[in-house]
């Protein structure tokens, strides 16, 4: 959700439960809109991080760190000059908006304790950190990280020595003041709004996640308009804005929102009409904002090298199936070959029968039991040998041409195996460090482009574990989701006694049922057999081939690509993958 005015008010108190008192010992920037603070209070250390990214913008404390550049910013430096060793007051919210007040008392330049305003204001692209000098008639802006020009603001600019106006409310009112009587008139006098629209018109920090939040409590949909709604549905919808202002001023309930193992939302108030079983409570609000924030970043960067790698390799998939086809087309035209012979025999046998000049001739053929005749085209300007000639090169060119046809396709249909493989790897994987060793992969590989090569021999620096299931008879079963990964359960993570699974005749993920000295069962095999379907591109379709055989008969070829193997002795059974048969597998997380 937005850090809202929710999220800002229960932050703000415990960063005054946790900060006030404290003594800023450190101020860096390690980016243009990003500023770090070391506090040092109650004995320890904490580290606040105060943002103004349009993307992100937020105050909270974070346990990660970032490298600082050489020479600070202009607004560092001023920061440094006025806050250094100042201890902080209060921490404050202006109204329930979502701007965030730090009263710091520091010395200044004569020595004299100052009272200055650290203002973080958490508006998306208009966000901004500030620092105020609150003693003078009208609060003075001494800096901010951003700086507002009248062409972009008419209404304040920002500039040292400019007043400092706070961001203007547009008739909106703190959600904490007002009550049930007047949240009613507000609803009967308005005509054209929806019911998120009106809460977002006329109330200041809430945002439509809490609109939508306060709809399905009182089971209404928040594209309803208001105008629309009975006296009884208006007094279960102020029943439930009351129920969740009630909650604001309770003890938070930090938590992040997941579906899928994609974060998708915090709050700090119980959302109840978002999935819960893939997400994960907080102990204190600081926790939850580093960590989502944290995972959000993460799961943005491993969309974006997803995208990239994903893209590139279906391009040259997409090159590669065209050749496949037009090399398809060659060897059908290759199978004239046999007629341009019969053609030349023809002509040759009855070579007295022709002359220079003639376009066409009618000839029986000798090689068929019925004698039928065949039609031959002759060049007008050759004689009937050089006919024949033509003939027999065209015979000879085309016979040459299928052993080369035979032979290019037999590349092309490896590259495509292998390119399949790796676009199957890249929607297998779910951490970037499992990206990082296919995207090392492919640079190694003969299609990346020469400037981004690298070299075979170096070293991966990057090493992820297989997937690691236990059957429903305790069975470990391991599953790769990269061609390194299959390669380590191919190569080195089995004994002869153990069992090897793989879709036959296609791409996909290596599987190994460790025996450990026990009999492996029918029931554990067709487990087994359930996660090589899913873990290949034919998860959607029924009846999948998968091959199974002793460990031992698996054998990787000297020089071979990754995750390349060839096995014999092999038996196959027949699976349609079922999703809720891998779910139900225990997975255990590997350290």
């Amino acid at each position: 959700m937005p850090f809202d005015g929710i999220v800002t008010h229960h932050l703000t108190k415990e960063l005054h439960t946790l900060l006030s008192g404290g003594r800023v010992r450190k101020i860096t920037q390690p980016e243009q809109d990003e500023v770090r603070f070391t506090i040092h209070n109650h004995g320890e250390n904490h580290q606040l991080l105060l943002t103004c990214n349009p993307n992100s913008p937020r105050v909270h404390m974070t346990d990660y760190n970032k490298p600082n550049p050489l020479t600070p910013p202009n607004f560092c430096m001023v920061l440094r000059k006025h806050l250094n060793n100042g201890i902080i007051q209060q921490v404050t919210q202006h109204l329930t908006d979502r701007i965030v007040i730090f009263d710091i008392l520091a010395k200044n330049d004569y020595n004299d304790l100052v009272l200055k305003k650290l203002i973080i204001e958490i508006m998306g692209r208009h966000a901004n950190i500030l620092l105020i000098d609150p003693e003078n008639e009208t609060p003075t802006i001494i800096d901010a990280i951003k700086k507002v020009g009248l062409a972009e603001n008419r209404y304040r600019q920002i500039f040292p020595g400019h007043p400092y106006l706070a961001p203007p409310l547009n008739d909106r009112i703190s959600f904490l003041s007002v009550d049930q009587e007047d949240l009613k008139n507000m609803l009967h006098l308005e005509k054209k709004s929806t019911i998120i629209r009106f809460f977002l018109d006329h109330f200041l920090g809430i945002s439509p996640r809490v609109v939508e939040e306060i709809c399905y409590r009182c089971g209404l949909d928040s594209d309803t308009c208001v105008s629309d709604l009975t006296v009884k549905r208006t007094d279960f919808l102020v029943q439930s804005f009351f129920e969740v202002i009630e909650a604001v001023q309770g003890a938070p309930y930090p938590k992040v929102y997941s579906h899928r193992r994609q974060v998708i939302d915090f709050s700090t108030l119980h959302l109840r009409h978002l999935p819960q079983e893939d997400s994960k409570s907080y102990d204190n609000v600081n926790t939850m904002l580093d960590d989502y924030y944290y995972l959000r970043d993460k799961q943005q960067r491993y969309r974006s090298k997803s995208h990239s790698l994903s893209s590139r390799l279906d391009t040259l998939l997409k090159k590669a199936y065209r050749k496949q086809q037009n090399l398809f087309q060659d060897l059908k035209r290759t199978e004239k070959a046999d007629r341009y012979r019969l053609y030349g025999d023809l002509i040759t046998a009855n070579i007295h029968l022709l002359k220079k000049g003639m376009t066409k001739v009618m000839l029986p053929n000798y090689y068929d039991p019925e004698m039928k005749e065949v039609e031959i085209n002759l060049k007008i300007n050759e004689t009937p040998a050089q006919n024949a000639q033509r003939y027999y090169k065209r015979y000879n060119k085309a016979k040459r041409a299928v052993g080369l046809v035979a032979e290019q396709l037999e590349i092309v249909k490896d590259q495509i195996y292998y390119l399949e493989s790796m676009s199957n790897s890249v929607k297998s994987s779910t951490e970037l460090e499992e990206l990082s060793e296919i995207q090392d992969e492919f640079r190694r590989s003969e299609f990346a482009r020469k400037k981004d090569q690298q070299d075979k021999r170096e070293k991966r620096t990057h090493q992820s574990k297989p997937m690691h299931f236990i059957s429903s008879e305790g069975f470990d079963i391991y599953v790769g989701k990269n061609n390194y990964q299959n390669d380590a359960i191919s190569t080195r993570m089995g004994v002869d006694e153990d069992c090897w699974l793989h879709v036959k005749d296609a791409p996909g993920a290596h599987v190994l049922v460790v025996a450990d000295g026990k009999f492996i069962t029918e029931q554990t095999l067709l487990e087994a057999g359930h996660l090589a379907g899913y873990y290949s591109p034919s998860r959607q379709s029924e009846n999948i081939p998968i091959d199974y055989v002793e460990y031992k008969h698996v054998k990787k070829p000297n020089k071979s690509k990754p995750g390349m193997v060839v096995y014999t002795h092999q038996n196959t059974m027949y699976i349609t993958p079922s999703k809720s048969i891998v779910e139900g597998l225990k997975q255990v997380s590997e350290a």
